[in-house]
């Protein structure tokens, strides 16, 4: 028998999540970067005559990079350095500066400190690095204490410093600069800039240096190093603040304070800036010792997953891929859809692009008639005016132009949204011929136009192709970047739609019901765990516990048969493993027989157990087996899992995360993102599922965890029956573990606030 869910409330519409608008402490503590990555005046302590030591390259790229302010050298053991007058100290500074670039041994990083808490120093860079030490007497336990303290704003220590395009200031000793310095001051850009946030500074300057061969402009780049005081989010909301970057790339080992990423992603998308975001960590077991199947489902990496995909950020696995989605946004690449029109000058290139970009989740459609008739009267015969279009090499003889004419209807016709052209720029002519036409149709920007050279292209050719606003990509990376902008674009679309409501519950917290929870941790007995469920509209098969053969029997015909026996017991999480369940019993004597069968098999299977009776079920008619759950995540608070259930969870591994709260459009997302998504809409002639029920259930599922973020350790509900449309969806068997009281109320006080601290 079905037992659905309660019907949709007008909240279950509610908008993802996003976080609440920054503080005004918050906000003065953003402003207060400036100080840092702008400052008017600097002191560089330590600094060095010999510029192959870090000491003295840090000055020479701070003045070869072109800074305009005032340059203090501090070294008690020269009176000039690299040609400019030279301090014993920052005490005798002849001004106050706006920033400390502090490169000392490090244990003379805290009297160097207090001198510039003295002389009103606002911000300072530490590159110097400590040794090893207990926490709490680490350097950066120091920096951290001092910067609370003092106010002033602290990059490091660890650093690998940090580079302003736009305030020419280099603070780092990477010699990359060296090799890749900024752009000569008044260089025009055709592209929009991008920014690097990064806790690994020798990753921070890999990607500058692969991004500016990419044509890339780059404003700002950061390595936070120990992020005592500044960490990466809030060095993030800075940039966004500041509105030049159109892209910003994050390497994330980890967040320091993950509560401030809702808020942060919320303003990137409110300013069109994309996040994207390379997460290392992706690859360790991460599994904890549990006693739910959502438990051990959740990999290291799950909830920063979950928590990049509610908030719109793009992550990328590998460098290739972050830098192509920077250099696909940097050139204003926008699509509005999936469907590419390849054209090329050869015939199998278009062909094997085509592959590539249906492979990646691109359309490669037929064109509309009328834009086949008039590419008809330019192609030539032996070419094609199909789908990859196949303009022959012909069209390149005389010097592009018919190559252009074919390129301004691309740009125009309808039925395409990404138009991909596939020619040879292995000469920089080839380039050279067309700029002038092809300048103003990429600065345009109707659709996205991206050339791809199947051989190696001209570096000049390139150059001038990024000068006019063009950009060249290997297929792959196109294909790639191309699908998730359509994917990012949908996000935002939805995001507006939902009026960028932030991520309170879709139920008010301050009516949602509150059920006492015992205060041990562990798992929580069936009266219990109904009246838990029950109260947030979770749906169950109507059930009773009994504890003789004799109660088994009475409950069973007053349910209805036919039932299922199951053991009730905190020490059998796995009832099926144990022997504790029988199924599909069909009258009362079967009932008895299964009640002594249970009993046995789980004392032999586990002598110690306690047993608290066990729990007659009525049947359900037959469904899909699905698994929901929650598990509690140390950075981002509970986590709801959906997946195909049963006995092979654990085996198919076909689940989906996503952070608590819910509302219907997260939830059905979640149920779009399953492998076999397929299976619940009917194939092979199979009646659709209840999705909407499903996503009913999720969503009050999702309740229930946000409003226990500390009490509620796990929920296990496996199987969940979900029916064909119209049917409903209903828990046959829960499983709800109490978190230890340590634990619980660590993050809110108030449990009914949905907002993982």
């Amino acid at each position: 028998m079905a037992c659905p869910i309660g019907p949709m409330r007008a909240a279950d519409m509610a908008a993802p999540g996003g976080g609440e608008p920054v503080s005004a402490q918050e906000q003065v503590k953003v402003e207060s970067l400036s100080s840092l990555f702008a400052p008017r005046a600097v002191a560089l302590v330590g600094a060095s005559q010999d510029t192959n030591k870090i000491r003295g390259r840090l000055l020479k790229l701070l003045l070869d990079g072109g800074y305009s302010g005032k340059v203090y050298p501090v070294n008690p053991s020269s009176k000039q350095i690299q040609g400019l007058a030279a301090y014993p100290s920052v005490d005798a500074l002849p001004e106050p500066v706006d920033l400390a670039l502090i490169a000392v041994a490090a244990d003379q990083v805290m009297d160097v400190l207090e001198q510039c808490a003295r002389r009103g120093v606002k911000a300072a860079a530490i590159f110097s690095a400590g040794g090893h030490a207990p926490v709490g007497e680490r350097l950066q336990d120091h920096v951290a204490a001092f910067a609370a303290r003092s106010g002033i704003r602290i990059l490091g220590p660890n650093a690998e410093g940090y580079l302003d395009a736009d305030a020419r200031v280099v603070a780092t000793f990477s010699p990359t600069l060296e090799v890749v310095p900024l752009p000569a001051p008044g260089t025009v850009e055709r592209r929009h800039g991008v920014s690097i946030v990064s806790q690994s500074g020798a990753s921070a300057y890999a990607l500058y240096s692969r991004a500016r061969a990419l044509h890339i402009p780059i404003r700002h780049l950061v390595s936070t190093g120990n992020e005592a005081d500044v960490e990466l989010l809030e060095v993030v909301d800075y940039l966004i603040t500041l509105g030049t970057s159109r892209a910003i790339m994050l390497f994330v080992e980890g967040f320091r304070n993950p509560e401030r990423l809702a808020g942060v992603a919320q303003r990137a998308l409110a300013a069109g800036i994309v996040l994207l975001v390379a997460k290392i960590g992706r690859s360790g077991a991460g599994q904890r010792a549990a006693v739910s199947h959502t438990a051990h489902l959740t990999g290291a990496d799950t909830a920063y997953d979950a928590a990049f995909e509610r908030y719109g950020l793009l992550r990328a696995d590998r460098p290739e891929q972050m830098l192509a989605l920077a250099a696909a946004v940097s050139a204003g690449m926008e699509p509005a859809g999936r469907k590419v029109g390849i054209i090329t000058t050869s015939g199998g290139a278009g062909g094997w692009a085509a592959d590539i970009c249906e492979a990646e989740g691109l359309e490669v459609p037929p064109l509309e008639p009328a834009f086949k008739q008039q590419l008809a009267t330019i192609v030539p015969d032996y070419g094609s005016s199909e789908n990859p279009v196949d303009v022959t090499a012909r069209v390149v003889e005389d010097g592009g132009q018919t190559l252009m004419n074919i390129l301004e209807l691309v740009s125009a016709a309808d039925g395409i949204d990404i138009g991909l052209i596939i020619v040879s720029m292995v000469t920089s002519n080839r380039v050279r011929d067309v700029a002038e036409r092809l300048a103003p149709m990429l600065q345009a920007r109707r659709r996205p136009l991206v050339f791809h050279s199947p051989g190696e292209p001209a570096a000049e050719g390139m150059q001038l192709l990024s000068e006019i606003g063009g950009l060249h990509m290997q297929l792959g990376d196109f294909a790639y970047a191309m699908r998730r902008l359509c994917e990012h674009r949908e996000f935002v679309e939805r995001w507006r739609r939902a009026g960028a409501a932030s991520g309170s519950a879709a139920r008010d917290a301050a009516a949602a019901p509150r059920i006492a929870l015992d205060a041990a941790a562990g798992s929580l007995d069936p009266a219990q765990t109904r009246a838990l469920l029950s109260a947030y509209g979770v749906s169950m098969a109507e059930e009773a516990v009994v504890a003789t053969p004799q109660e088994a029997r009475a409950a069973a015909a007053r349910i209805g048969f036919p039932v299922a026996l199951k053991i009730v017991s905190p020490d059998v999480p796995h009832k099926t493993e144990a022997g504790g369940v029988a199924l599909g019993l069909a009258d009362e004597a079967q009932v008895a027989a299964a009640y002594d069968r249970i009993m046995q098999n789980v004392r032999r299977h586990a002598p110690q157990a306690r047993i608290e009776g066990i729990q007659v079920q009525r049947m359900m008619t037959q469904g899909r087996e699905m698994v929901v759950g929650v598990v509690n995540d140390a950075d981002f608070g509970p986590m709801v899992m959906l997946g195909f259930g049963g006995i092979y969870v654990e085996v198919l591994r076909d689940v989906v995360f996503a952070l608590a709260p819910l509302d219907l459009a997260g939830a059905h997302a979640m149920i779009e993102r399953l492998q076999g998504v397929d299976i619940l809409r009917g194939a092979r002639g199979q009646a659709p599922a209840d999705l909407d029920a499903l996503a009913r259930f999720l969503v009050a599922v999702s309740e229930l965890a946000a409003a226990y973020p500390r009490q509620i350790a796990e929920i296990d509900l496996n199987p969940v029956m979900l029916f064909e449309r119209g049917g409903g969806v209903c828990a046959v068997d829960a499983l709800v573990v109490a978190a230890a009281p340590a634990a619980a109320g660590s993050r809110h006080e108030d449990a009914a606030v949905a907002k993982a601290e």
